[in-house]
């Protein structure tokens, strides 16, 4: 190998150690510990036998060096020092270890291993070199003579300066200098530094010119099985089962036990000063959680819910009302979602599903419009989201067709013009385009694992009762022409009251398609308006209230292996699932998520929104629903409303 070159490979070479290990030396030579040894805990991969080494070369003789992989027996030790490394041989069980399978501690071996530490005793002179799995193992041991209060932090991350002295030639320092600004997460394991050198130089000569696309193939030749198998050595190995866990639950910002998040801050794996995973390949096998919030049945227009009810006469209550903070329902969601940008909670991506308007007026669509804008912005961006992919999703409903364009096969088009225009730039259900023609809505976030498809349930809604229509009309030709003015009026008033039917359908041209379309991604979510089973809550008489064929369309989302239906139209937070056993192969169960209301003020419950929180661990993922509901001016977690969580690794 020439000099210039990086071998990650490389037995410990002074000449090469960018790390100054003099008070470690100290320690050893001149300190004491409160337990039986000195601990020094580092994840895999972070540098801990090149420390021993180093320790060992200042010693200059003093010490022995057992590597305890090499010995099928605890040996004898001999010499004024012990330095020790690979200890896990003998604290745990010699069983498999992956995603499924975590290590198991065996008591006994732990036991034996700390007998012997005893029998090695001598003040001070002992440093064991072990990983958080290992040091885990022995520190919860009962009875154990470790003390924690040992646990100083001498594996400490590479400052930018020591990454920068691993570089062996002009090249390899300028590509550092460029992840030093970009990426510094990579700069602080000396083995993914020496790493990402030596593949630039096999690759590129050093020379990266697209640094994203250089870490995305460094990041997949890092986890090959026949090379370092990075993730499975670092996660699944080097950590044990109630770490791992606080991991996890740090990717996704929730609460974490103290102790060990303390010792995953000691080790450098998560940030000092943040819930932040400072390990850029375990930062991207346990990225944030991909937020969806789902919400429903807007209601721009004259019956949008108001934050503050007013009742009474004109002007004062209007005056009373403006002092009181008025204004619509929607606006104080756009306000909690704004919260929740400073919370590192917001959204990712917004689904809409239907009736953002009361009567689909020009007015009602740019209110819409204006709320989708707002709530666009304070959409926070994802890894596993790629720039420029849609993150507002729409379908409408019933109420989102032009009304006077209902009669007349004409009208079946042109009643879903006016949404058509005023949402062009949003993926959406082409209600707009014959049935025949038209393409099946799909969006696609492959980094993410996930397809959405985006159907169209209200492709006759607003429709009138032609046969009352009908009635109405000759009954009125005929009191006119028999001079009869008041039952003419009554029938003019009765046909103006008629009530609409809006028959809940999706085309069975748009089912041929989503059977027939290529679906790629293991999450698979549709949404439509209508909803595709009863409501036990609810139970509602009213004609053409769900979708007709219901049946067609669940057959054949199970058919194509969907996890999750969204839809709104109850104006009722609910979540359901069905099982049809013995039909399209014993496939998963269909998940069905109703959204409440967010804006009506037609509502018989709180108004709310659902949030979808996929959950990533390599290529596996969770899935949860979770319902939420207003709470005066904010939103607050709904109790009671049902939850899942789905292992979709296939």
């Amino acid at each position: 190998m020439t000099p210039d070159r990086h071998d990650p490979r490389l037995s410990y070479a002074a000449d090469r150690d960018v790390r100054d290990w003099t008070s470690l030396v100290d320690r050893v030579q001149r300190g004491a510990p409160c337990g039986l040894f000195w601990p020094l805990v580092g994840p895999r991969r972070s540098g801990k036998t090149w420390a021993l080494a180093a320790v060992d070369l200042r010693l200059d003789g003093h010490a022995r060096h057992l590597d305890l992989k090499d010995f099928d027996a605890l040996p004898d030790p001999d010499g004024e020092f012990l330095l020790v490394d690979e200890p896990g041989k003998f604290l745990f069980a010699a069983d498999a270890v992956g995603p499924d399978r975590p290590r198991r501690v065996d008591p006994d071996r732990v036991a034996a291993f700390l007998a012997w530490c005893r029998r090695c005793e001598r003040p001070g002179r002992m440093l064991i070199a072990m990983s958080p799995a290992e040091w885990q193992a022995i520190v919860r041991h009962p009875g154990t003579r470790v003390d924690e209060r040992d646990l100083q932090a001498h594996l400490r991350p590479l400052t930018p300066d020591q990454a920068l002295r691993i570089a062996r030639h002009e090249p390899a320092r300028a590509l550092l200098g460029r992840l030093r600004d970009a990426h510094p997460d990579w700069l602080r394991n000396p083995f993914l530094v020496t790493c990402l050198l030596a593949y630039a130089d096999e690759l590129h000569g050093a020379a990266v010119t697209d640094l994203t696309g250089f870490l995305t193939d460094l990041r997949e030749h890092l986890n090959d099985p026949s090379g370092w198998d990075y993730v499975h050595w670092v996660f699944y190995e080097g950590l044990d089962g109630a770490t791992r866990e606080v991991l996890r639950r740090v990717a996704r910002r929730e609460s974490v036990d103290p102790r060990i998040l303390a010792l995953l801050r000691t080790v450098g794996l998560v940030a000092d000063d943040d819930l932040a995973i400072r390990d850029p390949m375990l930062a991207d096998h346990l990225p944030p959680p991909l937020r969806i919030h789902h919400i429903s049945d807007i209601h721009v227009g004259p019956k949008s819910a108001q934050r503050v009810q007013v009742s009474g006469c004109d002007p004062l209550p209007t005056r009373l009302g403006a002092a009181a903070g008025q204004g619509p329902v929607r606006d104080a969601y756009a306000a909690h979602v704004r919260q929740r940008v400073a919370e590192h909670t917001a959204p990712h991506l917004l689904v809409v599903s239907g009736d953002l308007t009361e009567t689909g007026q020009p007015a009602e669509y740019e209110g819409a419009r204006e709320l989708l804008a707002a709530l666009a912005q304070s959409l926070q961006s994802h890894p596993r989201l790629a720039d420029g992919e849609p993150r507002v999703l729409v379908v409408g409903g019933n109420h989102d067709v032009a009304w006077n364009e209902t009669r007349g096969h004409g009208g079946a088009r042109r009643r879903h013009l006016d949404f058509a225009r005023h949402f062009a730039d949003y993926p959406r259900p082409r209600l707009e385009e014959p049935p025949d023609a038209r393409a099946l809505t799909v969006q696609r976030y492959a980094g993410a694992g996930l397809e959405v498809v985006l159907l169209g349930s209200a492709e006759h809604g607003g429709e009138l009762d032609e046969t009352l229509i009908t009635i109405l009309d000759v009954a009125r030709r005929q009191a006119l022409e028999a001079g009869e003015a008041g039952p003419a009026e009554t029938a003019e008033r009765l046909r103006a009251r008629l009530g609409r039917l809006d028959p809940g359908l999706v085309h069975h041209a748009d089912l041929d398609r989503l059977r027939q379309h290529p679906w790629r991604e293991p999450l698979r979510i549709a949404v439509l308006h209508h909803p595709v089973s009863p409501l036990p809550a609810q139970p509602d008489i009213t004609a053409y209230t769900g979708l007709l064929n219901a049946g067609a369309v669940k057959d054949a989302l199970i058919d194509r292996g969907f996890a999750l239906v969204l839809h709104g139209h109850m104006h009722s937070q609910w979540f359901g699932e069905e099982i049809w056993p013995n039909h399209h192969r014993g496939r998963r169960p269909l998940r069905i998520a109703a959204a409440p209301s967010l804006g009506s003020r037609e509502v018989g419950e709180q108004h709310g929104f659902n949030e979808i929180v996929v959950s990533f661990e390599g290529a596996r993922q969770r899935v949860e629903v979770r319902g939420w509901v207003r709470d005066g001016d904010s939103f607050k977690p709904r109790s009671g409303i049902a939850e899942f969580a789905v292992d979709l690794a296939e």
